[in-house]
Parts: C-alpha cells; structure tokens; sequence
C-alpha cells in the first residue's frame, strides 16, 4: 500500500510540473501564433506541434479539459491552414486554453 500512495504522490508531482510548464507554453503559443500574423507561416507547425504535446500529456495527467482545449488548437492547426480566419480560430483556442490551465492551477494551488 505504501509504494501505491508513493506512485500516486509521484503521479501527482510530475501532475503539477506538467501544469507549472503548460502556463509557460501558453505564452509561446502566443508568441508563435504573433510571428505566424507576421507572415512567418511556418510557425503553424510549431504551434500543431506544441499543442499536440499538451493535449498528450493533459489526458495522461488527468487534465482532460485542458487537454481537449489543446487539441482544438492542434486540429485547426493541422487541418484548416487556408481558413479566412485561421488567427481568430486560434486566438480563440489559445484563450480557452489559458482560462481551462487557470482554472486547474487555482483548483491545485499552483500559482
């Protein structure tokens, strides 16, 4: 019983810097989504890589509805780069992203 409650702190530990990294990632998806406004379209694969990568993680940790927030960045990413209004779309995605991270790091204490 005392290695499950271990693995289950672990878990929870590893949880947590997940959490701490994807408030970071927030502001580089950001960032990349201003370079990609800029004309800097290769950008868009770095922002479908980068969300592919949070939403991973956040179903593995446990954070699904941050991680369904990722995912929505990722498929408009992936699948709608000529779409009139890309920017907005993930403008959007990016702010529901944020607001589902805040609201798992308020919920955690994790400031």
């Amino acid at each position: 019983m005392a290695d499950e409650n271990k693995m289950q702190q672990q878990l929870g530990e590893i949880g947590l810097r997940y959490l701490k990294r994807t408030l970071g990632e927030i502001s580089t998806l950001r960032d990349l989504l201003a370079k990609l406004r800029a004309g800097e379209a290769e950008r868009l694969k770095d922002i479908e890589h980068l969300s592919h990568k949070i939403h991973g993680s956040g179903a593995m940790f446990g954070f699904d509805h941050l991680s369904s927030q990722a995912r929505e960045i990722e498929i408009v990413a992936g699948s709608e780069p000529d779409s009139p209004d890309l920017h907005s779309k993930l403008e959007l995605h990016i702010a529901g992203l944020e607001n589902a991270a805040a609201a798992a790091a308020k919920e955690r204490g994790v400031q």
